[in-house]
Protein backbone atom coordinates (compact mmCIF):
# COMPACT_ATOMS: atom_id res chain seq x y z
CA UNK A 1 0.00 0.00 0.00
CA UNK A 2 1.53 3.15 -0.87
CA UNK A 3 2.04 6.45 1.21
CA UNK A 4 -1.21 8.12 1.30
CA UNK A 5 -3.55 11.00 3.33
CA UNK A 6 -5.98 8.32 5.13
CA UNK A 7 -9.22 10.15 6.23
CA UNK A 8 -11.04 7.26 7.88
CA UNK A 9 -13.86 8.15 10.81
CA UNK A 10 -13.98 5.97 13.95
CA UNK A 11 -17.35 4.91 12.75
CA UNK A 12 -16.07 2.91 10.07
CA UNK A 13 -13.57 1.06 12.41
CA UNK A 14 -16.94 0.56 14.83
CA UNK A 15 -18.74 -1.34 11.43
CA UNK A 16 -15.43 -2.93 10.65
CA UNK A 17 -15.12 -4.49 14.17
CA UNK A 18 -19.16 -5.46 14.20
CA UNK A 19 -18.35 -7.36 10.98
CA UNK A 20 -15.48 -9.15 12.03
CA UNK A 21 -17.27 -10.03 15.19
CA UNK A 22 -20.74 -11.30 13.73
CA UNK A 23 -19.68 -12.72 10.12
CA UNK A 24 -22.01 -10.60 7.96
CA UNK A 25 -22.99 -7.39 7.43
CA UNK A 26 -26.64 -7.97 8.27
CA UNK A 27 -25.65 -9.52 11.05
CA UNK A 28 -23.28 -6.26 11.86
CA UNK A 29 -26.33 -3.70 10.92
CA UNK A 30 -28.54 -5.63 14.08
CA UNK A 31 -25.69 -5.31 16.32
CA UNK A 32 -25.03 -1.72 15.83
CA UNK A 33 -28.87 -1.12 15.23
CA UNK A 34 -28.66 0.81 11.35
CA UNK A 35 -29.75 -0.61 8.18
CA UNK A 36 -27.89 -3.14 6.14
CA UNK A 37 -26.45 -0.94 3.42
CA UNK A 38 -25.07 1.60 6.04
CA UNK A 39 -22.47 -0.93 7.11
CA UNK A 40 -21.42 -2.21 4.09
CA UNK A 41 -21.73 0.96 2.33
CA UNK A 42 -18.73 2.40 5.27
CA UNK A 43 -16.56 -1.33 5.10
CA UNK A 44 -16.61 -0.57 1.25
CA UNK A 45 -15.41 3.38 2.28
CA UNK A 46 -13.05 2.18 4.31
CA UNK A 47 -11.52 -0.09 1.95
CA UNK A 48 -11.15 2.76 -0.88
CA UNK A 49 -9.46 4.50 1.96
CA UNK A 50 -6.47 2.43 3.08
CA UNK A 51 -6.37 1.44 -0.49
CA UNK A 52 -6.52 -2.64 0.33
CA UNK A 53 -9.54 -5.24 0.48
CA UNK A 54 -10.62 -6.07 4.21
CA UNK A 55 -12.87 -8.60 2.83
CA UNK A 56 -13.45 -11.39 1.35
CA UNK A 57 -17.07 -11.95 0.35
CA UNK A 58 -18.47 -14.94 -0.18
CA UNK A 59 -21.75 -15.90 -0.16
CA UNK A 60 -22.43 -16.87 3.62
CA UNK A 61 -19.93 -14.71 5.65
CA UNK A 62 -17.50 -12.35 5.74
CA UNK A 63 -13.80 -13.41 5.72
CA UNK A 64 -10.71 -11.34 6.64
CA UNK A 65 -8.16 -10.97 4.37
CA UNK A 66 -4.31 -10.62 5.53
CA UNK A 67 -4.79 -6.81 5.02
CA UNK A 68 -8.17 -6.90 7.22
CA UNK A 69 -6.56 -9.45 9.73
CA UNK A 70 -3.57 -6.26 10.38
CA UNK A 71 -6.30 -3.85 10.71
CA UNK A 72 -7.92 -5.63 13.48
CA UNK A 73 -6.24 -4.66 16.56
CA UNK A 74 -4.61 -1.30 15.50
CA UNK A 75 -8.80 -0.80 14.73
CA UNK A 76 -9.86 -1.95 18.41
CA UNK A 77 -7.29 0.42 19.89
CA UNK A 78 -8.42 3.58 18.12
CA UNK A 79 -11.95 2.52 19.67
CA UNK A 80 -10.81 2.15 22.71
CA UNK A 81 -8.77 5.77 23.13
CA UNK A 82 -12.06 7.13 22.27
CA UNK A 83 -14.06 5.47 24.71
CA UNK A 84 -11.10 6.15 27.00
CA UNK A 85 -11.35 10.12 26.40
CA UNK A 86 -14.42 10.48 27.02
CA UNK A 87 -14.45 8.24 30.37
CA UNK A 88 -12.02 10.50 31.31
CA UNK A 89 -13.70 13.66 30.38
CA UNK A 90 -17.27 12.36 32.58
CA UNK A 91 -14.43 11.08 35.86
CA UNK A 92 -13.99 14.81 35.44
CA UNK A 93 -17.19 15.80 36.02
CA UNK A 94 -17.79 13.39 38.30
CA UNK A 95 -20.05 11.24 36.05
CA UNK A 96 -19.28 7.69 35.66
CA UNK A 97 -21.28 6.20 32.59
CA UNK A 98 -20.38 4.07 29.73
CA UNK A 99 -21.00 0.66 28.16
CA UNK A 100 -19.40 -2.19 30.29
CA UNK A 101 -19.45 -5.42 27.87
CA UNK A 102 -19.33 -8.32 31.00
CA UNK A 103 -18.53 -12.12 30.08
CA UNK A 104 -21.03 -14.50 31.64
CA UNK A 105 -21.32 -18.02 32.86
CA UNK A 106 -24.03 -20.25 32.75
CA UNK A 107 -25.44 -21.41 36.17
CA UNK A 108 -24.07 -19.43 38.94
CA UNK A 109 -25.77 -19.55 42.19
CA UNK A 110 -22.82 -18.52 44.23
CA UNK A 111 -22.51 -14.99 43.71
CA UNK A 112 -25.91 -12.56 43.56
CA UNK A 113 -24.91 -10.76 40.06
CA UNK A 114 -28.75 -9.53 40.45
CA UNK A 115 -28.27 -7.64 43.49
CA UNK A 116 -24.84 -6.58 41.80
CA UNK A 117 -26.32 -5.05 38.96
CA UNK A 118 -29.25 -3.04 40.44
CA UNK A 119 -26.98 -1.37 42.74
CA UNK A 120 -24.78 -0.06 40.02
CA UNK A 121 -27.82 0.73 38.35
CA UNK A 122 -29.16 2.73 41.27
CA UNK A 123 -25.72 4.34 42.10
CA UNK A 124 -24.65 4.79 38.48
CA UNK A 125 -27.79 5.07 36.52
CA UNK A 126 -25.71 6.20 33.23
CA UNK A 127 -23.51 2.49 32.74
CA UNK A 128 -24.79 0.00 30.87
CA UNK A 129 -23.97 -3.37 31.00
CA UNK A 130 -23.58 -6.22 27.97
CA UNK A 131 -23.54 -9.82 29.26
CA UNK A 132 -21.73 -11.74 26.81
CA UNK A 133 -22.10 -15.55 26.89
CA UNK A 134 -19.44 -17.60 25.07
CA UNK A 135 -19.50 -21.07 24.68
CA UNK A 136 -16.24 -21.96 25.94
CA UNK A 137 -16.69 -20.62 29.30
CA UNK A 138 -13.77 -19.22 31.39
CA UNK A 139 -11.45 -19.93 28.56
CA UNK A 140 -13.74 -18.06 26.30
CA UNK A 141 -13.87 -15.16 28.93
CA UNK A 142 -10.15 -15.08 29.15
CA UNK A 143 -9.63 -14.78 25.27
CA UNK A 144 -12.37 -11.61 25.15
CA UNK A 145 -10.13 -9.97 27.78
CA UNK A 146 -7.18 -10.41 25.90
CA UNK A 147 -8.48 -9.71 22.88
CA UNK A 148 -10.72 -6.23 24.30
CA UNK A 149 -14.11 -7.26 23.51
CA UNK A 150 -15.06 -7.58 27.12
CA UNK A 151 -14.24 -5.45 30.01
CA UNK A 152 -15.03 -7.69 32.42
CA UNK A 153 -15.12 -11.50 32.71
CA UNK A 154 -16.65 -14.11 35.38
CA UNK A 155 -13.82 -17.08 35.44
CA UNK A 156 -14.68 -20.28 37.41
CA UNK A 157 -12.61 -23.43 38.02
CA UNK A 158 -9.47 -24.31 39.64
CA UNK A 159 -7.74 -21.32 41.67
CA UNK A 160 -4.93 -20.76 39.02
CA UNK A 161 -3.42 -17.18 38.40
CA UNK A 162 -3.44 -16.69 34.65
CA UNK A 163 -0.86 -14.30 32.34
CA UNK A 164 -2.17 -11.25 31.80
CA UNK A 165 -5.65 -11.31 33.66
CA UNK A 166 -6.03 -9.47 36.81
CA UNK A 167 -7.97 -11.97 38.84
CA UNK A 168 -10.91 -11.06 41.88
CA UNK A 169 -11.84 -14.21 43.51
CA UNK A 170 -15.43 -13.73 44.54
CA UNK A 171 -16.28 -17.44 46.53
CA UNK A 172 -15.13 -21.07 47.01
CA UNK A 173 -16.92 -24.09 47.25
CA UNK A 174 -16.72 -28.08 46.07
CA UNK A 175 -17.79 -29.56 42.96
CA UNK A 176 -20.07 -32.28 44.22
CA UNK A 177 -21.91 -35.35 42.69
CA UNK A 178 -25.48 -35.25 41.54
CA UNK A 179 -27.07 -39.36 40.45
CA UNK A 180 -30.48 -40.61 40.80
CA UNK A 181 -31.59 -40.74 44.24
CA UNK A 182 -31.48 -44.75 44.22
CA UNK A 183 -27.62 -44.65 43.16
CA UNK A 184 -24.85 -46.44 45.09
CA UNK A 185 -22.96 -43.12 45.84
CA UNK A 186 -25.83 -41.36 47.21
CA UNK A 187 -26.78 -43.62 49.41
CA UNK A 188 -23.15 -44.01 50.46
CA UNK A 189 -23.43 -40.30 51.10
CA UNK A 190 -19.95 -39.58 49.29
CA UNK A 191 -17.66 -41.20 46.83
CA UNK A 192 -14.00 -41.76 45.74
CA UNK A 193 -12.04 -40.61 42.87
CA UNK A 194 -11.91 -44.23 42.08
CA UNK A 195 -15.63 -44.67 42.31
CA UNK A 196 -16.29 -43.33 39.25
CA UNK A 197 -14.39 -44.84 36.68
CA UNK A 198 -17.05 -47.48 36.02
CA UNK A 199 -19.79 -44.38 36.34
CA UNK A 200 -21.67 -42.72 32.98
CA UNK A 201 -20.05 -39.56 33.28
CA UNK A 202 -21.84 -36.22 32.28
CA UNK A 203 -19.74 -33.66 31.24
CA UNK A 204 -19.49 -30.15 30.52
CA UNK A 205 -17.81 -28.16 27.30
CA UNK A 206 -14.00 -27.99 26.87
CA UNK A 207 -13.45 -24.59 28.66
CA UNK A 208 -15.42 -24.19 31.55
CA UNK A 209 -14.26 -24.00 34.14
CA UNK A 210 -16.45 -27.26 36.16
CA UNK A 211 -14.91 -29.60 33.30
CA UNK A 212 -11.66 -27.66 34.30
CA UNK A 213 -11.62 -29.05 37.52
CA UNK A 214 -13.03 -32.99 36.68
CA UNK A 215 -9.94 -32.97 33.91
CA UNK A 216 -7.82 -32.19 36.99
CA UNK A 217 -8.65 -34.78 39.52
CA UNK A 218 -10.89 -37.23 37.82
CA UNK A 219 -9.24 -37.62 34.42
CA UNK A 220 -10.23 -41.14 34.25
CA UNK A 221 -14.03 -40.63 34.54
CA UNK A 222 -16.10 -42.42 31.12
CA UNK A 223 -17.61 -39.52 29.53
CA UNK A 224 -20.84 -40.69 27.81
CA UNK A 225 -22.40 -37.02 27.11
CA UNK A 226 -21.13 -33.39 26.93
CA UNK A 227 -24.18 -30.41 27.73
CA UNK A 228 -23.65 -26.91 28.19
CA UNK A 229 -25.88 -26.04 30.54
CA UNK A 230 -25.65 -27.93 34.36
CA UNK A 231 -29.51 -27.60 35.00
CA UNK A 232 -30.21 -30.07 31.98
CA UNK A 233 -27.39 -32.14 33.21
CA UNK A 234 -28.34 -32.46 36.70
CA UNK A 235 -31.89 -33.60 35.02
CA UNK A 236 -30.11 -35.94 33.11
CA UNK A 237 -28.38 -37.65 36.11
CA UNK A 238 -31.95 -37.39 38.10
CA UNK A 239 -33.32 -39.18 35.06
CA UNK A 240 -30.04 -42.14 35.60
CA UNK A 241 -29.07 -41.22 32.47
CA UNK A 242 -25.49 -40.78 34.23
CA UNK A 243 -23.87 -39.19 37.09
CA UNK A 244 -22.48 -35.24 37.38
CA UNK A 245 -20.38 -33.15 38.55
CA UNK A 246 -21.68 -29.52 40.03
CA UNK A 247 -20.88 -26.90 41.87
CA UNK A 248 -22.80 -27.20 45.79
CA UNK A 249 -24.94 -24.31 45.42
CA UNK A 250 -25.94 -25.11 41.70
CA UNK A 251 -26.92 -28.62 43.36
CA UNK A 252 -28.35 -27.48 46.26
CA UNK A 253 -30.79 -24.67 44.45
CA UNK A 254 -32.31 -27.45 42.31
CA UNK A 255 -35.09 -29.22 43.98
CA UNK A 256 -34.20 -32.68 43.93
CA UNK A 257 -31.40 -33.14 43.44
CA UNK A 258 -28.47 -34.28 46.65
CA UNK A 259 -24.84 -32.82 46.27
CA UNK A 260 -22.35 -36.01 47.42
CA UNK A 261 -18.95 -34.97 48.46
CA UNK A 262 -15.77 -36.68 47.36
CA UNK A 263 -14.12 -38.15 50.27
CA UNK A 264 -10.63 -38.23 48.71
CA UNK A 265 -9.69 -35.58 46.48
CA UNK A 266 -10.37 -30.92 47.28
CA UNK A 267 -12.80 -30.81 44.16
CA UNK A 268 -12.41 -26.73 44.39
CA UNK A 269 -14.87 -24.56 42.22
CA UNK A 270 -13.40 -21.04 42.58
CA UNK A 271 -15.79 -18.30 40.77
CA UNK A 272 -13.73 -14.83 39.92
CA UNK A 273 -13.99 -11.66 38.60
CA UNK A 274 -11.69 -10.41 36.30
CA UNK A 275 -10.43 -7.72 33.90
CA UNK A 276 -6.75 -7.51 31.72
CA UNK A 277 -3.80 -6.54 32.95
CA UNK A 278 -2.29 -5.00 30.15
CA UNK A 279 -5.24 -2.44 29.28
CA UNK A 280 -6.56 -0.66 32.95
CA UNK A 281 -10.56 -0.72 33.48
CA UNK A 282 -12.49 2.30 32.17
CA UNK A 283 -14.27 3.94 34.95
CA UNK A 284 -17.47 2.33 34.12
CA UNK A 285 -16.28 -1.08 34.15
CA UNK A 286 -14.47 -0.02 38.23
CA UNK A 287 -17.78 1.14 38.81
CA UNK A 288 -19.25 -2.26 38.52
CA UNK A 289 -16.01 -4.22 39.38
CA UNK A 290 -16.05 -2.80 43.02
CA UNK A 291 -19.63 -3.02 43.38
CA UNK A 292 -20.14 -6.97 42.74
CA UNK A 293 -17.01 -7.09 44.36
CA UNK A 294 -18.40 -5.06 47.58
CA UNK A 295 -22.02 -7.55 47.23
CA UNK A 296 -20.15 -10.43 47.06
CA UNK A 297 -18.34 -9.55 49.99
CA UNK A 298 -21.46 -8.53 51.86
CA UNK A 299 -23.56 -11.22 51.07
CA UNK A 300 -20.77 -13.97 51.29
Amino acid sequence: MSERAITMELRQLDYFLACCEHGTFTAAARSMQVVQSAVSTSVAKLEREVGAQLFDRTPTTLVLTEAGRAVVEPARAAVRARAEIVDALAALRGDIRGDVAVGALVNIVTIDLAEAFGAVHRRHPGVAIAMRQNPQGSQGNIRGLRDGTLDLALLGGPDQEIPGITVYRLAREPLVLVAHPDHRLVRAGGFAAADLAAERAIDYPPGWGTRAVTDKWLPHRRSVIEVADQEFGIRLALNDFGVTLVPWSVAHDHAGAVGVPCTDRDLDWVVSIAHSSVRSPSTAARAVLDIVREVTTRTA
